[in-house]
């Protein structure tokens, strides 16, 4: 601990305090549920860009491709 030193004791210090205070808050079941319509919204765009490219045949995607 003496190689840390009082400034680097400090920085911990304060890193802990936010990241409990952030994890008592309900930000972080905001952020859940953000990240996970962020991902919902990103496979149905995916998906339906996949499917509209297999139905027009678009670089090698579509029957021929079998």
């Amino acid at each position: 601990m003496e190689k840390i030193g009082a400034e680097g004791l400090i920085l911990i210090a304060a890193v802990m305090l936010v990241t409990g205070l952030v994890l008592r808050m309900d930000l972080i079941d905001w952020l859940i549920d953000a990240i996970g319509f962020i991902f919902i919204a990103g496979g149905s765009i995916a998906g339906g860009l996949g499917l509209i490219k297999l139905f027009t045949g678009g670089r090698r995607g579509g029957a021929e491709a079998f």
